[in-house]
């Protein structure tokens, strides 16, 4: 019998579907968002051959600690020391070579610090399998200790190496013309880019490390038989001893890679500057597991990926290096970049399981589809099949819509040719604080969370007194649903953040043309309303007119503390 083939959008939406069930098909996605962002702030910069190489280095670091720390993972274990790890090792690593008393080879240098960083990683796994004891509790104190040790070392200066001899091949430069069938540096030209010949003459060694080091340790994962014990092991341990499986000397080898590869990284920290200080390494555990458990390594064990930690890596350093390229490097704004990727990484198990094209768009598409037919049919028949999930979840994609929208509406009218064609003078856009697009995703989150909260408060304490049949699962359906509207709310903020007014001020413009938007999301609150609590037209007026007059009363002490700064 002959069957009929897919079609091609079957087979597109398969492979998409394929893409989204695995975390590295997410992040990636994640990734060339990240890079176009970089493209479309300055691309003729930000497609350098020199700052990609940048880019690379950057990651490499995280990268290659993260190999341990994944596969550690996967056992379901922790080990918060890699920074101090990292720090102590480029420091034994200088003494050892440049100090008075030793001047060491720098190969046998290398040959005592990687044995060192082994035998601490085991002892480490001991005390945590022998004594029983959280991996996160003891590797807290070992990262303490190790930090303390690092600074007793060094005498909390800075140490230099000296010759560091056989270090340049950890962490030191190629030159590209010294490269077999080279015979100069790199000249390339991207048309449209670039009025000029550029050069690219080197790149860092621990662009190459990166990837024999994926091969190593995804060969090790997926291939061997230790990597086979290590998955059993974190999925179920209880089980995995019954099949002859020694969990503790899975996790003792584990603990031992993992210091291992973070006393590599810091020796090659040594082999690309030479020196080290007392700071090396603070803060370098949190990146490692937030790029670690966004690549898709499951913070419960039992799965892990190494190509997944590249990627991870790699949107931390591009994120980075984008905020750099935005002149926002010295603001404070890449800890705040990487801090948020790090409460992402750690919720991302939940947010991004099962994710797919099918969940955005029951999530968001569906539910605003329906709220636009008909808002009271969608309360009526479909709000109550929801979850809190799919609540929320409309919730902050409606919110992420709205962002967008603003930032596109600023950067349109933000642009000279259009704003000369339509006649405005538009400045600098600041909002209540002044800069580019993160601090206006700030303050469009912040607004719309606080208009939601407000509104959930009026309408659960009204319908209390109204001894409504609805509970607070209704409110919050109602609200959240209810803020579809929101990303409306674009051109009055555009219209705040330019100082353009056509009524008295922009502040009083702005308020104008948010009245339509705010009668709106007043409209569809109100269908939710009497739908999920079953109120009578009166008294579902009646708990609308309680959420205006919360806003109001919000508005005017916002207003109050605008007029007395």
């Amino acid at each position: 019998m002959a069957t009929e083939s897919p079609s091609v959008r079957t087979r597109v939406s398969s492979t998409a579907a394929s893409v989204f069930d695995r975390r590295e098909g997410s992040v990636l996605v994640g990734l060339i968002a990240i890079f176009l962002v970089g493209v479309y702030i300055d691309a003729s910069r930000f497609l350098l051959l020199d700052n990609m190489a940048r880019i690379l280095r950057s990651a490499a670091t995280t990268a290659i600690i993260g190999y341990g720390v994944a596969l550690l993972m996967v056992t379901a274990e922790f080990d918060l020391s890699v920074g101090s790890m990292y720090g102590v090792s480029a420091g034994m690593g200088a003494i050892l070579i440049g100090g008075n008393a030793f001047g060491f080879d720098p190969l046998f240098a290398v040959l005592v610090v990687l044995a060192f960083s082994v035998v601490f990683g085991i002892t480490q796994g001991l005390v945590v399998t022998k004594l029983e004891l959280p991996s996160l509790i003891v590797t807290i104190g070992t990262l303490t200790l190790l930090r303390g040790v690092h600074r007793i070392l060094l005498g909390g200066t800075t140490a230099s190496a000296g010759n560091v001899g056989l270090l340049k091949w950890l962490g030191g430069p190629i030159i590209i013309a010294d490269l077999p069938f080279m015979s100069g540096p790199i000249l390339y030209q991207i048309p449209f880019l670039h009025a000029e010949t550029k050069t690219f003459g080197q790149f860092s060694i621990l662009i190459v490390w990166i990837f024999v080091l994926l091969g190593v340790f995804h060969y090790v994962l997926h291939y061997t038989r230790f990597g086979l014990h290590a998955r059993a092991t974190g999925d179920n341990i209880d089980s995995v001893e019954t099949t002859g499986i020694d969990p503790e000397i899975v996790k003792l080898g584990c603990f031992a890679l993992c210091s291992l590869t973070a006393a590599f990284a810091g020796l090659a920290f040594l082999g690309r500057f030479g020196s080290v200080s007392s700071g090396s390494g603070n803060g370098l555990a949190l990146v490692v597991i937030a790029a670690v458990v966004l690549g898709g390594t499951k913070l419960t064990g039992g799965e892990g990926s190494m190509v997944g930690v590249l990627f991870g890596s790699l949107v931390l350093a591009t994120a980075n290096n984008v905020l750099a390229l935005a002149g926002l490097n010295v603001s404070g704004w890449q800890g705040v970049i990487t801090g948020g990727f790090i409460i992402a990484a750690i919720g991302l198990d939940a947010i991004l399981k099962g994710f797919s094209y099918d969940l955005l768009v029951s999530w968001y598409a569906e539910p605003l589809r329906n709220l636009l037919a008909s808002p009271r049919e969608f309360f009526r028949t479909r709000a109550e099949q929801k979850t809190t999930d799919d609540t929320f979840g409309f919730l902050m994609l409606t919110i992420g819509v709205a962002a967008v929208a603003t930032n596109f509406v600023a950067g349109v009218l933000g642009n000279p040719a259009v704003a000369s064609a339509i006649g405005l003078d538009v400045g600098q856009f600041k909002l209540f604080l002044l800069g580019g697009w993160p601090e206006t995703v700030a303050q469009v989150y912040v607004f719309l969370m606080v208009l939601t909260l407000l509104a959930a408060a009026a309408v659960e304490v009204t319908t209390q007194v109204f001894d409504s049949p609805g509970d607070y699962e209704d409110t919050l359906a109602s609200v959240c649903y209810g803020m579809a509207p929101a990303p409306l709310f674009a051109i009055p903020i555009v219209l705040l953040g330019y100082d353009i007014f056509f009524v008295a001020s922009p502040v009083v413009s702005s308020l104008v043309a948010s009245v339509p938007v705010l009668l709106l999301i007043g409209w569809v609150t109100y269908a939710g309303v009497r739908e999920t609590h079953d109120l009578p037209r009166e008294r579902a007026l009646a708990a609308i007119g309680a959420v205006f007059l919360a806003w109001i009363a919000a508005a005017g002490v916002v207003a109050l503390g605008l007029s007395t700064a």
